[in-house]
């Protein structure tokens, strides 16, 4: 019943959608009246979206029914100079809220297959701000950062990781790949530095999860997280082409993999580390939509795997806007990765529990109905790393509402 509900919806959802006056507003709400335009001139910004998900684990190990999820994310953030403030300050929030029965990490998987109802973590059906910082420009080439992050908000502008699971992958790996460093919602400070032959992005952060925190009196008590990443950004083929060194460092002490479940008990190790680079490449651009393309994404990693749980990683894969067909508004994404997991914790672990690395595939297509109403489909084949599991085929259909 509740599927024939949800069906209907649908229904006179496109049907709204294809009126004229639905199918040209950007939201479904539209201007408000005026309104939303007024706030923006203002320096208020507002971006409010529900993104709905049937899924389930149609091949594999477990409970193959389907179930369905709900989530709410609200991007609220204030622009100091439109404000008649100070010039080049801001404010950004997002607010996220979940609901459903629907699981995040289905046949077996170690990294969520639903990343975006794996935000907030630990708090079902609470209203949380996963993102809460302040930002200020520097002159004309830096900008700096303050405060409560979620880590895929900065990968918003890119077009094939990054969209909250809401827009583009549905994976974790391929939503925000896992480095075994970032928390899921991390404090502290970011640093952008434009110089002539790259970007530089440096980053200080307390290692510990910071979820339900907002004022907490002890950042850093258990060490700290130190990243610094250089961009360059160029052309191969006439098209934009990307390259970025990325290396993250943590003192904070984790647990050393070769001491669990040993006799005497577990045992701390510090030194923790991941190097990455990316290659991103675009195959097509649009003529007359500036930044819409589709194009081939190679990301490769490299970690101590002791005590972090990762030693090293590959995802490769290609993604963007639809144009070869035509449909600038839709999206699409084709990933695939590999996961070598610490060798330490899988020789632990074996014979016992059988513990694995854990390899992927995903394919999703978003379709643009109007520029506030898209749907589509996910499909997931995973290798768990649960060895115990047998491999994975995860679908589902997933529909987003923007007002």
């Amino acid at each position: 019943m509740k599927s024939l509900h949800r069906l209907v919806l649908f229904v006179l959802l496109s049907s709204l959608a294809s009126s004229s006056v639905f199918g040209q507003s950007s939201t479904l709400t539209g201007d408000w009246g005026g309104v939303g335009s007024s706030l923006d001139d203002k320096g208020v910004s507002l971006d409010f979206r529900y993104t709905s998900f049937y899924q389930g684990l149609a091949a594999g190990t477990g409970n193959k029914d389907f179930d369905y999820g709900g989530k709410v994310d609200a991007f609220i953030n204030f622009d100091t100079s439109k404000m008649g403030l100070w010039e080049g300050g801001g404010f950004s929030s997002h607010l996220e809220y979940s609901h459903g029965d629907l699981a995040t990490n289905l046949g077996g998987s170690l990294f969520a297959t639903n990343a975006a109802l794996y935000w907030p973590v630990g708090t079902p059906e609470e209203l949380v701000a996963t993102s809460l910082y302040f930002s200020q420009e520097v002159g004309d080439q830096s900008k700096v950062f303050i405060g409560k992050f979620n880590p895929v908000d900065l990968l918003a502008t890119d077009t094939f990781y990054g969209g909250w699971g809401v827009d583009r992958f549905m994976s974790l790996i391929l939503t925000a790949p896992p480095s075994g460093l970032i928390p899921v919602v991390f404090m502290g400070g970011i640093v952008n530095i434009h110089t002539d032959p790259a970007m530089w992005t440096i980053m200080v952060f307390d290692p510990v999860d910071r979820t339900d925190d907002y004022f907490p009196g002890d950042l850093f008590a258990e060490g700290v997280n130190f990243a610094v990443a250089a961009t360059k950004y160029t052309s191969l083929a006439g098209r934009k082409t990307v390259y970025t060194l990325n290396g993250l460092y943590s003192t904070a002490e984790g647990v050393d993999f070769s001491s669990v479940g040993g006799a005497v008990g577990r045992s701390s190790k510090k030194g923790a580390y991941n190097l990455s680079f990316e290659f991103k490449h675009n195959l097509q651009e649009s003529d007359d939509q500036a930044g819409s393309s589709w194009g081939f994404y190679l990301k490769a990693a490299l970690a101590d795997g002791n005590p972090n749980y990762v030693k090293s990683s590959i995802i490769a894969g290609i993604g963007g806007r639809a144009l070869f067909f035509g449909r600038p508004q839709d999206t699409f994404g084709l990933g695939a990765f590999y996961y070598n997991l610490s060798d330490v914790l899988e020789d632990t672990f074996n014979p016992a529990i059988k513990f694995r690395d854990e390899a992927g595939i995903e394919i999703y297509y978003n379709y643009a109905v109007t520029p506030w109403l898209s749907i589509g489909p996910d499909i997931q084949y995973i290798k768990p790393a649960r060895g115990a599991f047998d491999n994975a085929l995860v679908v589902g259909l997933r529909m987003q509402l923007r007002f």
